[in-house]
């Protein structure tokens, strides 16, 4: 009884001093008593921080929390404090902290326009949810303030995260969530691919120069119009669009889709800026031709059907219906046909299949010529011995077998075909689960093209070697160079 009131006089005595030293501000009073103090003065001991978090002094304010053995009260002080960094040195020893830190820091990030991380950490945290949210209000801002390309980049960022959360969905075995998520997946990339594009556009027309070549712009142009059918996305002009269309058209000799851009401009309200160019051109264009010329009409790789500039049906083809694959910085027309493994062959068997190397027919070697030497007479004879060679199974074949349907429906090849492909002649889209990898061949192997492993946009291999130059990055998913590079030596 002698000990407990002992005691319980020394804790006041503490006590007092501690108020009034803190009241004072003696910093260096209050910390002589507070290291005085052992883990059984709990009252005085978070008497001490109070009065240290009131002064400023978080470092001694966590001493003392840390003789208490009190961590939840750490972390609080850690996140009131925004010493970031310790807060996340005390999650890694104590790992049910992280939702707890990173929430509060992914809000900070996010008051403070540091969207990015502030997405970043939102993931850590286990939100993805809110981390998409912080990506739409990054990509609305980016579309109000007329930052295409940065919309663009934010639309692609959220278009890979609703395929995490599908993969997710898929995993837990929900169907449901997991064909929703796939459904803003594809709207985010299409428009994704719209504001990129459209961000060139928009540059031409409200700047005087552009490093874009005509065929470029044209292409753009045609592209974007091909995929505006349905809905105009918010920010975008329609009359911009039209107008280098029109105006790039005519100076390339497509005078018929000059005159079809000219007579919707027509219809719409025109800047004033434009007015005189355009009523003056929709005048001229009637001295030309009613045609465009033959060499800029799209040809379809997988029927050969020569495709009109103005296609009703998109941007696909008017036969086979298979959606035209362009480069992303040319935007010309690839030359490639898309094709899918048969039932009972997975993805990476198929890719395993063609990273083979491709079988030599030896029996073949000289196409039928036999050479013969009889002492100094040599003779050469020829025997088709081969039959069967006319009728070998192979993509070139099953191309010429093509049969039209009602839908489009890519090539379907077996193992023997793919191991038969040549590497250098296929491009391979790895998409992340639940989706598919995506197959083209490419009919050209002259054209060598080459594709961003980040995003699987598909480049001729010269013009993406000038934006790893220039830029340093992809240009479209802007994935960094020394990245693209780490995750080639990885693979």
């Amino acid at each position: 009884a002698v000990v407990s009131t002992q005691s319980t006089g020394a804790a006041s005595a503490f006590a007092e001093a501690i108020e009034i030293a803190g009241k004072q501000k003696w910093t260096d009073k209050l910390v002589e008593i507070m290291r005085q103090l052992d883990k059984s003065y709990v009252e005085e001991l978070r008497g001490c921080a109070g009065y240290f978090k009131d002064l400023g002094k978080y470092e001694f304010a966590a001493e003392s929390y840390q003789k208490l053995g009190e961590l939840n009260s750490l972390v609080e002080l850690h996140i009131e404090s925004q010493q970031w960094q310790e807060a996340f040195t005390l999650c890694e020893d104590h790992p049910e902290f992280k939702e707890s830190v990173y929430i509060p820091y992914a809000n900070f990030l996010a008051e403070n326009d540091k969207f990015d991380e502030a997405q970043e950490a939102y993931y850590i945290a286990g939100k993805p949810t809110e981390a998409v949210k912080v990506l739409e209000k990054l990509t609305h801002n980016a579309v109000a303030e007329r930052r295409f390309d940065d919309a663009s980049y934010y639309f692609w960022k959220l278009s890979m995260a609703y395929l995490k959360l599908a993969n997710q969905a898929q995993t837990r075995g929900d169907e449901d969530e997991v064909n929703q998520y796939l459904d803003k997946f594809q709207d985010y990339q299409h428009r994704a691919e719209i504001y990129y594009v459209y961000q060139t556009i928009h540059r031409y027309t409200e700047e005087p120069f552009t490093s874009h070549l005509p065929e470029a712009l044209f292409n753009m142009a045609r592209f974007l119009l091909h995929n505006l059918s349905q809905e105009i996305p918010y920010g975008i002009s329609k009359v911009s669009i039209l107008y280098a269309l029109a105006k790039q058209s005519k100076n390339m000799g497509a005078y018929k889709m000059a005159r079809h851009a000219f007579d919707k401009l027509q219809q719409l309200v025109i800047p004033r800026r434009f007015q005189q160019a355009i009523d003056l051109s929709s005048i001229t264009i009637r001295s030309k031709p009613f045609q465009d010329k033959d060499e800029l009409l799209p040809m379809c790789s997988k029927c050969s059907t020569t495709n009109p500039l103005l296609n009703q049906m998109g941007n696909q083809c008017i036969n086979c219906q298979q959606p035209f694959v362009h480069s992303f910085y040319a935007f010309e027309v690839l030359p490639l046909v898309e094709f899918i493994p048969e039932n009972g062959i997975s993805d990476l068997e198929a890719v395993k299949f063609i990273n083979q190397d491709p079988p030599t027919n030896n029996n073949n070697k000289n196409n039928g010529w036999q050479e013969t030497n009889q002492g100094d007479v040599q003779t050469m004879s020829f025997e088709n011995t081969n039959t069967s060679h006319y009728d070998e199974d192979t993509f070139e074949t099953r191309l010429q077998n093509w049969e039209s349907m009602t839908s489009y429906q890519p090539v379907e090849v077996g193992a023997e075909i793919l191991k038969k492909m040549p590497r250098s002649e296929v491009v391979v889209l790895k998409w992340g689960s639940p989706l598919r990898y995506q197959f083209y061949k490419n009919l050209m192997p002259d054209i060598i093209l080459d594709t961003c492993d980040s995003c699987n946009r598909i480049f001729y291999a010269d013009d993406l070697e000038l934006q790893y130059l220039q830029k340093q990055a992809c240009p479209f998913c802007r994935k960094s160079v020394d990245k693209i590079e780490q995750n080639e030596e990885e693979g």
